[in-house]
C-alpha cells in the first residue's frame, strides 16, 4: 500500500513538473513545490523500499539514498535552467501543438474580433497583455521567477529588438516581461 501510495504522489509530481518545465517560464512558487516534493519522493522510496523488502543491506540503503539526490539535483538544474528557452523540448512541443490557435487568438485580438481577458489557447492558459505595443500581441502565460511574466509574442510584421525577446518559430517569440 506504501508503495501505491507513493507511486501516485510521484506520479503526480511528475506530471506538474512536466507541465511547469513545458511552460513559458518557471515561477518561484513552481519551483518552490517542486523541489522540496521531489527531495520528500527521494526520501521516501527508499524508505519504502527498506521496509518493505527486509533483504536489503543497510549499506545498499543508504546507497540508493545518496545516488538519489544527486541526480534529482542534476534533473532539476536541468529543468530549471532550460524551462525559460525556446529551444526547451518540451516547451517546443507545447508550442507546436498550440501554434494554431495561438496564432488564430492573435489575429482575433488584432482585428477585435476576440475580446482581450484571460483565456485557454491551445495548451496554454493565457492573460492577454493589454499594452498597446505598436505590431505586437502578447500573451502572458507564467511566472518568471518571484515577481516577473513570460509569455508569448506574436510579431508578424516586423522583428523585435532587445534581449527580452528569443525567437520560437515565424512571427513567434518567447518574451520575459520583468515587473
Amino acid at each position: 500500500m506504501l508503495r501505491g501510495l507513493l507511486a501516485a504522489l510521484t506520479a503526480g509530481w511528475e506530471l506538474y513538473a512536466l507541465a511547469v518545465v513545458s511552460e513559458t517560464g518557471a515561477g518561484f512558487l513552481d519551483v518552490a513545490l517542486t523541489i522540496p516534493l521531489a527531495c520528500l519522493l527521494a526520501l521516501a522510496w527508499p524508505l519504502a523500499w527498506s521496509a518493505t523488502s527486509p533483504g536489503w543491506k543497510p549499506a545498499a540503503r543508504r546507497f540508493v539514498l545518496w545516488a538519489s539526490f544527486p541526480v534529482l539535483g542534476a534533473a532539476l538544474v536541468m529543468i530549471y535552467l532550460s524551462s525559460q528557452s525556446p529551444s526547451n523540448p518540451l516547451f517546443r512541443l507545447r508550442f507546436l501543438a498550440s501554434q494554431g490557435a495561438l496564432t488564430r487568438a492573435a489575429q482575433g485580438l488584432e482585428s477585435g474580433t476576440v475580446r482581450p481577458a484571460p483565456m485557454r489557447v491551445g495548451l496554454f492558459r493565457t492573460t492577454y497583455a493589454p499594452d498597446r505595443f505598436p505590431d505586437e500581441v502578447r500573451f502572458l502565460t507564467a511566472d518568471c521567477g518571484v515577481v516577473d511574466r513570460c509569455g508569448l509574442a506574436y510579431r508578424p510584421r516586423s522583428r523585435p529588438t532587445g534581449s527580452r525577446y528569443a525567437h520560437i518559430a515565424g512571427p513567434w517569440y518567447l518574451i520575459y516581461e520583468p515587473f
